[in-house]
């Protein structure tokens, strides 16, 4: 510290000295021009960790001498060539006696404010020029939300505090880029923020504008509500999340910015508590015995839930071969689906899937029933139009009825063979009609196509019968020969006696 201020002192004394040396000269010499500068010295704006560098430029500089001071401290930084401060980042540039020019390595944020370039002259003459030193945005991670768990219901509030210069702007924004759902209970109403105008949308649009996940093309407890009370980003230290759902749970990033590179972002993770829930797109599924038949259940739960399949005696189901469980889960949503490969009379009954974790349990009810297998054409077995078939058709049909019109199942199983669903139950199927099912009832059974036709029954396109059509076209023919006849034996007569 003693020498520190001798070296201050000494600095100031050779100041002195040089400008009484100054002095005398331009006493000497008073028609003599006195040193000017030829430009400003600059405000620089660096960011931390660069090098600076401040030009001062001075001509006629003659006997005087320059100096460079840091006005905030006062300190004596160069004098003419001599650097004093003992900073190992500061050097002088200098060239032809006219260019003195202070460079400061490595910047600091201590090395803001403003820097004098000065000439001994009297009065002094100086300029100044500030140095503003920018400071890239970090995130202070002890005064910053880290990944929080909460039971569904509650609210939540998450911090985020950085630091940096100029000062940082806070937004947040959801990892996965959805909206972020400020308040649940606004569901269903339009709602205002500022920066963000939200409109009110009817219930269809309401549901198609609910999250796109997988296997969601189905309206089921637990989706989204559409956009009402959401915005995509938020502004602020804070992030205020009311009444969070399981749609609120997820990734939020807060992210600080003040415009010098880079960015920085801290994730906080939300995890939402409920106990599991269950739904069931069809509770009712028809088969017949030895079908393969798929049935299908889908549960939410977070913790993740602990899910199984019971038969109709009530046991765990469990893969081998006549059962083949299957499970899909994004997220806390599992999808469930129980595959029999060939259904049997025991296989008939009420089957549960089942989804349990720490905060509960929930199940799932489906029945299966028994309905008519589709039969086979044999020879001689009596049709629906009342006729027998002969050995030709039924060996032309290779033993089997028409090929039945399967109509596959759409997912992301593949299924077999599947009952007749719930709408169908109100009535038996006639073998003289066809049948099928619209596409939009997922889960239901794949119902066959067809109509019993009569092999004796030779009817064209038209649908009459043949034979009919050939007595038909017969009889004229039968008529125009008769009149030929007759018109022959008139005209015999007729020659006949006027001969005689």
């Amino acid at each position: 510290m003693a020498a520190y201020c001798m070296e201050v002192v000494w600095g100031v004394l050779s100041l002195m000295v040089m400008t009484s040396l100054s002095f005398g000269d331009s006493n000497e010499d008073m028609t003599g021009l006195l040193p000017r500068f030829t430009k400003d010295v600059p405000n620089i704006t660096v960011t931390v960790g660069r090098d600076a560098l401040l030009p001062c430029t001075v001509e006629q500089l003659r006997g005087f001498k320059v100096a460079w001071v840091q006005v905030d401290t006062q300190t004596i930084l160069t004098i003419h060539k001599l650097v004093i401060t003992r900073n190992p980042r500061i050097a002088l540039l200098h060239n032809d006696h006219r260019s003195w020019h202070l460079e400061i390595k490595n910047v600091r944020e201590s090395d803001r404010g403003w820097y004098m370039c000065q000439v001994n002259t009297d009065p002094m003459r100086s300029r100044q020029g500030y140095v503003d030193v920018v400071v890239p945005p970090d995130i202070i991670d002890k005064e910053s939300s880290g990944d929080i768990t909460v039971r569904e219901g509650q609210d939540v509030t998450l911090t985020c505090h950085a630091k940096g210069h100029p000062a940082p702007n806070i937004t947040w924004r959801r990892e996965d880029n959805r909206d972020i759902l400020l308040n649940t209970a606004q569901r269903g109403r339009s709602s205002g923020m500022q920066g963000n105008s939200v409109a009110s949308k009817s219930k269809d649009e309401e549901l198609r504008a609910r999250d796109s996940d997988e296997d969601e093309d189905e309206d089921y407890p637990g989706k989204g509500f559409g956009s009402d009370g959401s915005a995509k980003v938020v502004k602020g230290e804070t992030l205020v999340l009311k009444k969070v759902s399981r749609l609120q749970m997820g990734s939020y990033l807060c992210i600080a910015s003040n415009g010098i590179p880079p960015s920085i972002s801290k994730r906080a993770h939300l995890r939402v508590q409920f106990p599991p829930m269950a739904w069931v797109p069809q509770q009712l599924e028809g088969a017949y015995i030895g079908q393969e038949l798929s049935i299908e259940c889908r549960t939410e739960a977070f913790p993740k839930s602990i899910n199984y399949w019971t038969g109709p005696g009530g046991d765990m189901i469990v893969a081998g071969p006549r059962y083949e469980p299957l499970l899909a889960d994004t997220s806390y949503k599992v999808f469930m689906m129980l595959r029999i490969r060939s259904v049997t009379v025991e296989d008939f009954g009420t089957y549960r899937c089942v989804a349990k974790n720490s905060l509960g349990m929930t199940d799932g009810i489906i029945r299966v029933y028994e309905i008519d297998s589709p039969k086979l054409y044999h020879p001689g077995e009596v049709t629906a139009a009342g006729g027998e078939t002969n050995a030709e058709d039924f060996e032309e049909r290779g033993g089997h009825s028409p090929t039945p019109s399967y109509k596959q199942e759409s997912g992301k199983y593949k299924s077999g063979q599947s009952g007749k669903g719930l709408n169908e139950v109100a009535g038996e199927q006639d073998p003289g009609k066809s049948y099928g099912r619209e596409p939009e009832h997922r889960g239901r059974s794949t119902l066959y196509e067809y109509t019993l036709k009569d092999p004796f029954d030779h009817r064209g396109p038209s649908g009459h019968g043949s034979g009919a059509h050939t007595r038909a076209s017969v009889l004229p023919l039968l008529l125009l020969l008769l009149l030929l006849l007759l018109m022959t034996t008139t005209a015999e007569a007729v020659c006949g006696h006027s001969h005689l």
